[in-house]
């Protein structure tokens, strides 16, 4: 039950459906990813920021780790298998960020993730047709 004060990110995780979920795991990924890329691009300079580009990156990347793992390729046929290489390609290249700091497989990163995010968004209106 929520309590009367509950906040909008709580109503959305008690209220929302698994497709709700979904979009919002995308987004907390994403708001990780470009906290990150802001640490990177502002130098590196301080322990800091360092800490802050570690602890987004882990984030985003227990996100993905979790999206993989709850996959259903039984069910899901060829698009869950194709999201289970896409999650482990966006896995392996945040490592690699995370060790060389390069912002192009993170800004990859990013742009793949919105894509994926807009095409569940675009899916959400027919939920409730289907």
């Amino acid at each position: 039950m929520l309590r009367p004060n509950g906040n909008y990110l709580e109503r959305q995780v008690l209220e929302g459906s698994p497709l709700e979920h979904l979009i919002l795991l995308y987004g907390k990924a994403l708001n990780s990813l470009k906290l990150a890329k802001n640490a990177i691009e502002s130098g590196l300079n301080d322990p800091d920021t360092v800490k802050t580009k570690v602890e987004n990156l882990s984030k985003a990347m227990d996100i993905l780790i979790y999206l993989q793992a709850i996959l259903d390729l039984e069910k899901g046929g060829e698009i869950a298998k194709n999201l289970k290489e896409i999650y482990q390609t966006l896995i392996q290249a945040l490592l690699e960020v995370n060790f060389s700091n390069n912002l192009k497989p993170l800004n990859d990163s990013i742009e793949i993730l919105e894509k994926l995010r807009n095409a569940w968004m675009e899916i959400k209106p027919l939920q409730k047709t289907l």
